[in-house]
C-alpha cells in the first residue's frame, strides 16, 4: 500500500468521524428541542388542569359565594346610599414653568397627607380656607396629563437639550416608561370633597404656594427680562433690515435706468437681486424668532399658568371602583371563595394526618 493510499483511508476516516459528530449533534438538538416541547406543553396542560379544577370548585359552591356576593353588596348599597355622605369632585389643569413642577408636587403631597392624618388646622392655614372647609376636604391628588403626543413632544424639549452622543443612548420606549414629572407640559390637580361650593377657594392658593416662591419669582423676572431684550433686539434688526431692502431696490431701480450695454446691466440687477435674497431670508428668520419670543413671553408671564380652573360647582363620585355597593358585593364573593377554600384545606390535612 502506498502513501496516498493511506492518506485517502485517512480522510476517509475522518470524513466518518465528522459525519458521526455532525449527527450526534443534531440528536442532542433534537432530544432538547423536544424536552423543551414537552416541558411546555406539561406546563399548559398542568395550568389547564388547576384551571378546570377552580371551575368545577366555583362550580360547586356558586349558590353560597352568590348568597355571600349579594348580602356583601347589599350591605356597601346601604352604607353607599344611605350613610355615607356624598362627595364632590373637581379638577384643575395647570402649565408649570421653570421647573416648578417639582415644588407643586411636593406641595400637593403635603397636603395630601394633611388630609390622611386629619390635621385640618394645618390644612386650612396652607389653603387659606377655615377648619370646617379643610374638614371637608377628603383628598388631594396631582398627576400629569399625558397622551401619546405629549409624551412626544416632551421627548423632543428633552432631547434637543442633549449632545448628539447623548441622544444615542435615549430610547424613545424607556423614556415614555420612565419619564420624569417635570418634563410633561400639563399636570392635573384632582381635588375631592363634601362640600360642593369650595372649590373656586382652593386654586388661588395653590398657585400662589408657588408663584410667591422668592426663587421663581427671580427666575420669572430674569426670563421675562431677558425676552424683552431679545425682542427689543430682534425689532431693531428687522428695523434696519427694512431699510437695507428698500436700499436695494432703490439700488436696482436706478442701475437698471441706466444707459449701458445689457451684459454690464444684468450682472448688475443679478447682484442686487441676491443681496435683496439674503436680506429677505435674514428677515423673514428674524421675524420667526419674534413670534416665538412672542409666544415664551405670553406662555411665561406666570410662574404657573392655569389651563382650566375648577368648576364653580364639583361634580358628585360616580366612578365605579369607589362605589361600595360593587366593592361590597366582590368583597363578600372573595370573602366566601377564601372561607370555603380554608375548610377544604383543612379537610384535606385531617385526611393527611389520618392515612399517616
Amino acid at each position: 500500500m502506498n502513501k496516498n493510499d493511506l492518506e485517502d483511508k485517512e480522510q476517509s476516516g475522518r470524513s466518518k468521524e465528522d459525519d458521526l459528530d455532525i449527527a450526534q449533534l443534531f440528536v442532542l438538538i433534537g432530544k432538547g428541542f423536544t424536552s423543551i416541547v414537552n416541558f411546555i406543553y406539561n406546563l399548559l396542560k398542568t395550568i389547564f388542569g388547576w384551571f378546570l379544577l377552580l371551575i368545577i370548585f366555583i362550580r360547586g359552591n356558586l349558590k353560597k359565594m352568590m348568597l355571600a356576593a349579594l348580602i356583601g353588596g347589599s350591605l356597601g348599597a346601604v352604607y353607599q346610599y344611605a350613610l355615607k355622605e356624598v362627595q364632590y369632585e373637581s379638577s384643575m389643569t395647570v402649565e408649570p414653568n421653570f421647573g416648578s413642577a417639582v415644588q407643586l408636587y411636593k406641595n400637593i403631597d403635603y397636603y395630601y397627607s394633611l388630609v390622611k392624618q386629619d390635621d385640618f388646622e394645618k390644612l386650612a392655614a396652607g389653603l387659606d380656607i377655615t377648619k370646617e372647609e379643610a374638614s371637608s376636604i377628603t383628598s388631594i391628588e396631582i398627576e400629569p396629563y399625558s397622551n401619546e403626543n405629549q409624551v412626544l413632544l416632551s421627548y423632543k424639549n428633552f432631547v434637543a437639550e442633549l449632545d448628539s452622543n447623548a441622544v444615542k443612548h435615549v430610547d424613545y420606549k424607556i423614556f415614555s416608561k420612565e419619564q420624569p414629572i417635570e418634563s410633561f407640559k400639563y399636570h392635573v390637580v384632582t381635588i375631592t370633597s363634601k362640600d360642593k361650593y369650595i372649590f373656586n377657594k382652593l386654586e388661588s392658593p395653590i398657585i400662589n404656594s408657588i408663584s410667591k416662591n422668592r426663587y421663581y419669582t427671580k427666575v420669572k423676572t430674569t426670563a421675562n427680562q431677558n425676552l424683552i431684550s431679545k425682542k427689543s433686539a430682534l425689532e431693531s434688526s428687522m428695523i434696519e433690515l427694512d431699510s437695507l431692502r428698500e436700499l436695494y431696490k432703490k439700488v436696482l431701480l436706478t442701475e437698471s435706468e441706466k444707459e449701458s450695454t445689457g451684459t454690464s446691466i444684468f450682472m448688475s440687477e443679478t447682484g442686487s437681486v441676491t443681496k435683496e435674497v439674503d436680506v429677505f431670508d435674514k428677515y423673514m428668520f428674524m421675524n420667526e424668532e419674534l413670534i416665538e419670543v412672542n409666544e415664551k413671553l405670553t406662555a411665561e408671564n406666570e410662574v404657573i399658568n392655569v389651563v382650566s380652573s375648577f368648576n364653580a360647582i364639583g361634580m358628585k363620585v360616580k366612578t365605579w371602583y369607589k362605589n361600595f355597593a360593587i366593592i361590597g358585593f366582590i368583597a363578600g364573593f372573595a370573602l366566601m371563595f377564601l372561607m370555603i377554600s380554608i375548610r377544604k384545606l383543612d379537610q384535606q390535612l385531617v385526611n393527611y394526618k389520618d392515612q399517616l
